[in-house]
């Protein structure tokens, strides 16, 4: 076990701390966003004389929270897609290769590894998101707020309600199934760069993904739809894994 929990090491201190300087940043931005957002005082109309504070979706939305996110899913993308590679010249596949356990194990390691980072952003922005909304709480008469105001903008807001779905178990699943895609898909990115093929899988993932983001509540339909998408591409990079091991172990056999 400690051959494979090396391997997973060598992944997390690759980048780590460029990912948690990226959670930082993302959290310092939306703050600032959100205060922004705040200080203009945004309003409703409920009559036509008569006006109330806008609704904590609509700070969100002004302050372009989620277009936030999407560029710190992309980014997050970016840097977990590179460490991977050998685009600058290093030397990963023959480090790979040498390890005790075989390059296709140690792929699946960095694409569960991946997961676990894409699902650790989405975890910031979840905890940013119902801060802001007590934020908003306690910043807001008390007569237009009340323990229902975020519940009832989780349902509202298509950002929101991707983000916590709540109650609706298609989007859950659509949200994981789109985690463990996209970790395996862009371990995979870098395994055929090494070896001389390119890897789309991962950008087909995050194109639908982000396409798809702010679907409004209620489309269970699309939501199944999408985490079958995500599992049959993830099921054939596992073939390929699964193939390139195989054909590696023969080799191995016939030469001993």
């Amino acid at each position: 076990m400690n051959k494979h929990l090396s391997v997973l090491g060598l992944w997390a201190r690759q980048t780590m701390g460029r990912v948690l300087a990226l959670l930082a940043a993302l959290a310092a931005a939306e703050t600032a966003l959100f205060a922004w957002a705040l200080s203009r005082g945004l309003t409703r109309n409920i009559m036509d004389d008569q006006t109330c504070p806008a609704p904590v979706e609509d700070l969100f939305d002004f302050a372009r929270i989620s277009w936030a996110y999407r560029i710190a899913v992309v980014l997050l993308f970016v840097l977990l897609l590179l460490s991977g590679t050998e685009l600058k010249g290093g030397r990963l596949g023959y480090t790979l290769r040498r390890l005790r356990i075989s390059e296709e194990a140690a792929v699946l390691w960095q694409g569960g590894y991946n997961a676990l980072c894409f699902l650790l952003l989405w975890a910031v922005q979840a905890a940013l998101v119902l801060g802001f909304c007590l934020w908003y709480a306690g910043t807001t008469d008390p007569a237009y707020v009340s323990g229902q105001s975020a519940f009832l903008a989780f349902y509202r807001s298509g950002f929101l309600h991707g983000l916590l779905p709540l109650a609706e178990v298609s989007r859950w699943a659509r949200a994981f199934a789109f985690f463990l895609a996209l970790g395996l898909a862009s371990a995979m990115f870098g395994y055929h760069q090494r070896h001389g093929r390119k890897g789309i899988a991962a950008f087909i993932i995050l194109a639908l993904a982000l396409m798809s983001y702010g679907t409004a509540p209620g489309a269970a339909g699309l939501d199944w739809g999408m985490s079958f998408l995500f599992a049959l591409i993830s099921g054939w990079q596992l073939f390929v894994l699964w193939t390139a091991w195989k054909g590696g172990l023969a080799d191995a056999e016939e030469g001993e």
